[in-house]
């Protein structure tokens, strides 16, 4: 097997899906008038994690989306880098992008009756006024509907959670990140050979 293998060409031989996703990490890179690095890595039992460069590489991503994986279920850890408070990446599909990748992941490497749970919250927002706050909190409701789950508001004070099942989740095939590359990138794409420089 080549570090240039792509996720497509390494499934088990064993009855697993054949799109199944080996451990370890995947990369994806592309250049337009700007450059993106993806990583893609999967820790059965633990995690799958979607790191976003952009224009650099750096210890840190700039836009990252953890999973916990837990057997039976599925946990939103975080998504982070793409907030509000982060006008460069706010609003320009790289959120949409990090899901879209962990959504194949999550299909490749778990079986279709896994819950997914987690709880939506910017903590970053708490500072804000209501009148602020409100839409940020709609939107990003809205955000992880498009993917299939379900927001259920409960408790007191009232929290946002998230719940489906991860055969019920869909990607979000239209759009683009910042305008140059697709919002949707099949897991096919990934290889497992690092860039270089990174």
């Amino acid at each position: 097997m080549s570090d240039e293998s792509s996720i497509a060409e390494i499934s088990a031989s064993d009855g697993a899906r054949p799109d199944a996703l080996a451990p370890g990490a995947w990369f994806w890179q592309a250049q337009a008038r700007d450059r993106v690095w993806v990583r893609l890595l999967l820790v059965p039992g633990s995690k799958i994690d979607v790191g976003i460069w952009w224009n650099r590489l750096a210890r840190n991503a700039d836009v990252q989306l953890v999973f916990g994986l837990y057997g039976d279920s599925v946990e939103l850890g975080c998504l982070t880098g793409n907030g509000f408070d982060a006008p460069g990446f706010h609003r320009l599909g790289f959120g949409t992008f990090a899901v879209n990748i962990a959504v194949q992941a999550l299909q490749a490497a778990c079986p279709p009756s896994v819950a997914v749970a987690g709880v939506l919250s910017n903590t970053t927002e708490a500072g804000l006024a209501l009148e602020q706050r409100a839409p940020l909190e709609a939107n990003r409701r809205a955000f992880w509907r498009r993917f299939g789950l379900e927001v259920v508001t409960r408790g007191e004070p009232p929290l946002d959670y998230l719940r489906g099942r991860v055969g019920a989740l869909h990607v979000v095939a239209t759009g683009t990140v910042a305008g140059q590359f697709p919002r949707c990138i099949a897991l096919r794409e990934f290889v497992r050979e690092r860039p270089a420089g990174w």
